[in-house]
């Protein structure tokens, strides 16, 4: 194997993971999200409003898995509103909307305990580190890798919802690879799911690693069929991997 100069990695489940049920935190939000409509003046029913916001998430999150493109938080609040009769809401609620959708699970993702250890290590290694993340609000992405301390290690940090292209289309990592002037076989792609990280590295010619924790992995994962080429259950084993990796291959 060449020479591995630069890791990216994936958010959620792979250096943070969520401190709750997230069925329940995504229900709180919805609802939490129809107080703050009301209080801002526009009658939607609680209830009912939560319901048609929740459903048309699933609805885009589908589209947008298929597409491989990404429909913002901020275009399911603009469609949820339109069904109440509220068609040209001011952006700027809109922006705030979603803040206050998403910020019950902002205070709730944590770091795993080794996942600050090893960017520190690998930053002195001097790895480049990066990282690329499906999600529907860039702006939760950021916020997340500054309040968890994470920024310091990575750059550049790309969302879906920042640049419109989702994982695993291969553009996305062709972006980071673009601003670190590197190759492909450079870098590695490390993730928990197959058919996002592992799949989007493969098509991209970048190397990988999936984290997997023991769970259960999901329905499209267990009929994805790419094989990763190493897989880890801490992040702290990622080092040593790497450094088999370049000299077994």
């Amino acid at each position: 194997m060449q020479k591995i100069s630069a890791v990216i990695f994936d958010l959620g489940d792979t250096l943070m993971y969520l401190d709750g049920d997230p069925e329940e935190i995504v229900r709180r939000e919805a609802a939490e999200l129809a107080s703050f409509l009301n209080n801002s003046g526009l009658n939607v029913d609680r209830a009912a409003f939560s319901r048609v916001f929740l459903r048309q998430r699933t609805l885009f999150s589908g589209k947008a898995e298929k597409e491989r493109v990404e429909y913002p938080a901020t275009e399911t609040l603009k469609k949820a509103l339109a069904q109440f009769g509220y068609k040209n809401v001011d952006q700027e609620l809109i922006t705030e909307g979603v803040a206050v959708f998403f910020s019950c699970e902002e205070r709730l993702w944590r770091a795993y305990p080794d996942a600050c250890a090893t960017l520190q290590r690998l930053s002195e290694a001097d790895y480049l580190l990066g990282l690329v993340s499906n999600a529907s609000d860039d702006g939760l992405i950021q916020r997340l890798v500054e309040g968890l301390d994470f920024r310091r290690w990575l750059g550049p940090v790309l969302s879906s919802a920042g640049v419109g292209i989702r994982k695993p289309d291969p553009k996305i990592f062709q972006m980071v690879l673009s601003q670190w002037g590197l190759p492909p076989q450079q870098a590695i792609m490390v993730g928990d799911r197959l058919e996002f990280d592992i799949l989007g590295a493969s098509l991209a010619g970048m190397h990988s690693v999936l984290v997997s924790k023991g769970e259960d992995p999901g329905e499209t994962d267990r009929d994805c069929e790419i094989t990763p080429d190493a897989t880890i259950e801490q992040l702290s084993e990622l080092p040593e991997v790497i450094a088999r990796l370049e000299h077994c291959c």
